[in-house]
């Protein structure tokens, strides 16, 4: 937040704190307000020794009686009255504030349609850039993957192909043993020794003396 706005906001919120009738905190509870309130806001923040900046008083000012609650203020309260600082009544809302405050709203209604519209674009375009994202990532996982299977076959055929030949090589050897009359070499057989176990507690010849 800028500097002008949080002075804009605290110089309000004194303004809710210090005159709460003119400028209560419940949106529905909003009154029109006197004409040249300025004057009097300024008077009274002087004697309460909080002078306010008079350019920065009319800009927050400027906010409040812009706000669609205020337009709707004088747009239907039916005694069509305006109030001072205090909440007394201090004139009246005349038939060209009255229009004014109408075509203001008009204008405000219309931002708010068109703030809402592009709100609602910038969601729809922000899903689908999300949506796109996430098929980008999908499709090159999709890749990775197929990648993968691809060297993964490619591995297997490499070590079937190896398999092969070296079985082709040993039956052309077999092949050529045999033309030549020879016998294909036996297989090596390996033949364990047998232990020799000693029975327990006798002879080892198994006589008695």
């Amino acid at each position: 937040m800028s500097l002008p706005k949080k002075q804009a906001t605290a110089l309000h919120r004194l303004l809710m704190e210090r005159f709460p009738k003119a400028f209560p905190q419940d949106y529905d509870a909003i009154l029109p307000l006197k004409l040249d309130i300025d004057v009097d806001i300024r008077e009274r923040l002087i004697q309460q020794g909080a002078p306010v900046d008079p350019d920065l008083l009319r800009r927050v000012l400027a906010n409040h009686v812009g706000r669609a609650g205020y337009l709707l203020a004088l747009i239907h309260r039916r005694d069509g009255r305006r109030f001072d600082l205090d909440g007394k009544p201090a004139g009246e809302v005349d038939a060209l504030a009255r229009s004014e405050a109408v075509r203001l709203l008009g204008e405000h209604q219309k931002r708010q349609k068109e703030a809402s519209t592009r709100h609602r674009h910038h969601q729809a375009l922000e899903k689908q850039q999300r949506r796109a994202k996430a098929e980008r990532i999908a499709e090159r996982e999709r890749r990775a993957a197929e990648k993968q299977r691809r060297r993964e076959e490619h591995e297997r055929n490499r070590q079937r192909g190896i398999e092969r030949r070296a079985a082709e090589a040993r039956a052309r050897e077999a092949g050529e043993a045999a033309r030549r009359g020879e016998k294909p070499p036996m297989p090596t057989v390996i033949h364990k020794k047998r232990r020799r176990i000693e029975p327990r507690g006798g002879d080892p010849g198994g006589g008695q003396e």
